[in-house]
This record gives structure tokens, C-alpha cells and sequence, in this order.
């Protein structure tokens, strides 16, 4: 976040990477927050690898003994719901590339027996409800994106195709998985998770 990188190994070095004094110091003024420890800035000049950094990190948590860190609070819901740095990172490529689908995590599987559609449909709504980042849509009126969540009880849309009695069915199975693998999302409309049958 500080570096303005998307991934940095546990090897790499702080000042390699483009660290200087000032982000330097404002790391080590997020550590409190972030871990529950407050380090002098000598230790990240003396152990910039980040390795070397956590274990000094380490060293500290195990001197001081158990501490309380502090509550993980709710974001309030009153007022429009800023993206993280990943969503805004994954936004702003959407943006570039509408119909990219580089980041689908298309997923098949294959039931054998007996399916109870009601049961299956709804343990896809119960998931749907419990998880606000599957409900998650991003809106950007004035140009200014935010996050808006789609209501617990929408529910997950489900496509179902009866391909039975088809002597194409294999084929028509094939082109279904790859047409729904190869759909772009509606990031503006969601949801962000779809189901077919």
C-alpha cells in the first residue's frame, strides 16, 4: 500500500522497493494499529527485509507478553462505503477492460444422484446472504466509485438448462461452461457470483 506495489515477498527489501525516510516513518507509524507493537524507525534502517522486520516484530509481541489488541469495529452503513485499495485496483481495471474476465474463478462441479433443487438453491442464498463481499457492487456516480450491497435476501440467480435427452449434451455442457466462464460481470449491477444448473 505504502509502495504503491500490488505484491512484495517476505525477501524483499523495504528501500529496494522504493522505500524512503518518509514512507519509512509512516510505516512505522501504522505497525501500533496494524500489529500491536511500536518499534523504533532504527529497527526497519537496521532490518528493511521484511522477513528480518517481522521477526523483530515477533521479538517485541513475545517481550511484552499478551496484549489486547483493539475491537475489529463495523463500518457504518449510514454513509456510502469507500473501496478497499484492492477493490479500488480491480474497479479501475474493470474500467480499462470492460469484458476482461482475468479474475473469474469459475468453478464446476459435477452431482451425482439425487439432487434436492430447493435445499441446493437455498444453500446458495444462505451463502449469498452471509458473505456482503459476494453482494458487493460498485457504483460510480460523479465519477467517485463506492460500494453499494445488494440486499441479504435478494437471493443468488440461478440459470438452469435441461440438457437431458440431447445426443449433443457433452458438447452443449462444454459450451455452456465456457460461455459462463467468458461472461463478464456487471460490476455496477452484481451480483458478483452466479450459479447455473
Amino acid at each position: 500500500e505504502l509502495l504503491g506495489l500490488e505484491r512484495i515477498g517476505r525477501h524483499d527489501h523495504f528501500f529496494e522497493l522504493g522505500g524512503h525516510s518518509l514512507l519509512a516513518v509512516q510505516l512505522m507509524s501504522r505497525l501500533p494499529q496494524a500489529v500491536g507493537v511500536e518499534l523504533p524507525l532504527a529497527t526497519l534502517f537496521a532490518r528493511p527485509v521484511l522477513c528480518d522486520l517481522a521477526e523483530s516484530i515477533v521479538e517485541d509481541l513475545s517481550r511484552a507478553g499478551p496484549q489486547d489488541l483493539p475491537a475489529i469495529a463495523a463500518v457504518s452503513r449510514n454513509e456510502p462505503l469507500v473501496l478497499s485499495f484492492a477493490q479500488q485496483r480491480l474497479w479501475f481495471l474493470a474500467q480499462l477492460d470492460e469484458g476482461s474476465t482475468n479474475y473469474h474463478i469459475p468453478l464446476a462441479l459435477r452431482l451425482r444422484g439425487v439432487l434436492d433443487r430447493v435445499a441446493w438453491q437455498r444453500s446458495l442464498d444462505r451463502l449469498f446472504a452471509r458473505h456482503e463481499a459476494l453482494r458487493s457492487v460498485f457504483v460510480a456516480p460523479e465519477g467517485q466509485p463506492r460500494v453499494e450491497v445488494l440486499p441479504a435476501d435478494a437471493g443468488l440467480p440461478l440459470v438452469e438448462h435441461d440438457l437431458s435427452g440431447r445426443p449433443d449434451a457433452k458438447a452443449a455442457l462444454s459450451d455452456l461452461c465456457r460461455e459462463e466462464a467468458h461472461t463478464p460481470f456487471d460490476l455496477s449491477r452484481g451480483p458478483l457470483m452466479r450459479a447455473r444448473l
